[in-house]
C-alpha cells in the first residue's frame, strides 16, 4: 500500500507529521491542567510527532540514496524472495513477455528485473539487467538477440544499498547511455545483483562456511543466469562498484580472473570488514580467503584495477593506498584521487564516466602508478572537480 521508495509514501508521512503538529498546537489548551491524563496525552503527542518526523526524514533520505528497496528489506525480512524466485530449472531465455514488461529509460535502455534463486549458492534475491540503447534495439527486433558486439559489466551497490541506486540516484545507467551514444564505449549489458542478501548482516560479498554464499551468488550464479536469460557467451566481464561494492568489484576481479578481466573500485576498500559474532577460526579463514595481495602473489595476475578514492575519505583512501603499495609490482593499477569530498554519492557521481571509459578502452589502461621510491609520485592520477565529467582526449586518455 505504501511502497518504501514511492514519492507518495514520502508525501503521506510528511503530511501526517505536519497535520499532527498543527493539531497539537491548536488543541494544546485542552491539555493544560495537571491531571495525569492530560500529562500523558501531551507526552504521547510529543513522542508521536517526533517519531513521525524521524520516519518521514528517513523515508526522504532512503528515496535519495536508494538504501533499501522495500519495508521488508529495511526490517530484515527477505524471506518473500524465496517464495517467488525463479529456480534455475524454470529460467528461460529472454522472451517477448520479458521485453514487454521491461522498463524503457529516456535514453533508450531496457531494464529487466528478475527474482531468481542462484544455481549454486541457493540465494534467492533480485537482479537487474540493463541492455544499453543499441542492445535494446536489437532485442526488440524479431530475433530478440543481442548479437556479438557487447561488453558485460557487473555493478555492485554499497551497504546498505540496493541495485536501483545505480539506475537512479547515482545516474550510472544514464552515464552509460550517454557514453555509448557518443561512441565512447561499446554496447553494454549491465548486471546489477543485490549484495545485501542476508537480513541484518553485512556479508561483504563473501562465502560463509555453513552460511550465505554471496561470493558464489555474484559470480557463478550471475554468469549462469546471464547465459540462460541473455544468451551471452564466455567472454570475460568487468566489475564496478562503490563503497562496499567497490570491495566486491576488486574481490571478484582478483579472485575470479577466469570470469572478470578488470574491476573499478570507487570509494571502496581492499580487505573485508568481518561481521561481529564470528569465531576466531572463522575470522582466520575469511581473512586468509579474501587476502587479495596474498592471492596475487601466489596465483594468476591476469587482471587490472582502477582505484578511485577521495583523499578526504580516510577509511577508503587508507585502504586504497595500502593496497596499491603492495600490489604495485603485481598488476596494472590506475589511481584516480578525488581531491575533495567525503564518502557520499554526490562526490562519486562525476567518477562514474571515467570508470566506464577505463573499462572500455585498452589504450587508457595504466601501468602500476605507485613508485617504490619513499615519496611516490602518482603520475597518472586524474583529479576531477565534483560536478564535472572528465572527457577523453584524442589519444583516448582521460583528461
Amino acid at each position: 500500500m505504501f511502497p518504501l521508495l514511492s514519492l507518495w509514501t514520502e508525501i503521506f508521512f510528511w503530511i501526517l507529521t505536519i497535520a499532527l503538529l498543527v493539531a497539537t498546537v491548536y488543541f494544546w489548551h485542552k491539555f493544560t491542567n495537571k491531571h495525569w491524563k492530560n500529562i500523558a496525552a501531551r507526552f504521547s503527542l510529543l513522542i508521536a510527532i517526533q517519531c513521525l518526523a524521524l520516519a518521514a526524514t528517513g523515508i526522504t533520505v532512503n528515496r535519495w540514496g536508494n538504501f533499501y528497496e522495500s519495508w521488508s528489506d529495511l526490517f530484515g525480512a527477505q524471506g518473500q524472495y524465496a517464495k517467488v524466485a525463479l529456480s534455475p530449472a524454470n529460467l528461460t531465455q529472454i522472451s517477448l513477455k520479458d521485453l514487454l514488461s521491461a522498463t524503457r529509460t529516456k535514453g533508450g535502455s531496457l531494464i529487466f528485473r528478475k527474482v531468481i534463486t542462484g544455481e549454486k549458492s541457493g540465494v534467492s534475491n533480485v537482479v537487474y539487467v540493463v541492455a544499453s540503447p543499441k542492445l535494446a534495439t536489437q532485442l526488440l527486433a524479431p530475433a530478440h538477440t543481442i548479437g556479438s558486439n557487447y561488453q558485460v559489466v557487473e555493478l555492485f551497490p554499497g551497504t546498505p544499498g540496493v541495485p536501483q541506486t545505480w539506475i537512479g540516484t547515482l545516474d550510472g545507467i544514464t552515464t552509460m547511455e550517454n557514453l555509448e551514444i557518443a561512441g565512447q564505449i561499446p554496447p553494454t549489458l549491465a548486471v546489477i545483483p543485490a549484495i545485501n542478501v542476508e537480513p541484518g548482516t553485512d556479508t561483504e560479498c563473501m562465502n560463509f562456511v555453513g552460511g550465505a554464499q554471496v561470493e558464489t551468488w555474484i559470480t557463478h550464479d550471475m554468469k549462469t543466469f546471464m547465459q540462460t536469460f541473455m544468451g551471452i557467451d564466455n567472454r570475460r566481464w568487468s566489475s564496478f562498484g562503490y563503497s562496499t561494492g567497490g570491495w566486491c568489484a576488486a574481490e571478484v576481479a582478483v579472485l575470479h580472473q577466469d570470469q572478470y578481466a578488470q574491476g573499478v573500485s570507487l570509494a571502496g576498500y581492499f580487505q573485508p570488514s568481518l561481521p561481529f559474532g564470528l569465531s576466531k577460526r572463522e575470522k582466520n579463514y575469511l581473512s586468509s580467503r579474501y587476502d587479495l595481495i596474498h592471492y596475487l602473489k601466489h596465483h594468476s595476475r591476469n587482471t587490472r584495477i582502477m582505484v578511485i578514492s577521495s583523499v578526504k575519505d580516510k577509511f577508503s583512501n587508507s585502504s586504497s593506498q595500502k593496497f596499491m603499495k603492495s600490489a604495485n609490482d603485481l598488476i596494472p593499477i590506475k589511481y584516480v584521487p578525488i581531491p575533495t569530498g567525503g564518502h557520499n554519492i554526490g562526490v562519486w557521481k562525476p567518477y562514474i564516466a571515467p570508470g566506464f571509459l577505463w573499462l572500455s578502452n585498452a589504450n587508457i589502461i595504466a601501468t602500476p602508478v605507485i613508485s617504490s621510491a619513499p615519496a611516490p609520485a602518482i603520475a597518472t592520477a586524474v583529479p576531477v572537480t565534483p560536478g564535472s565529467t572528465p572527457t577523453p582526449s584524442a589519444s583516448g586518455s582521460l583528461k
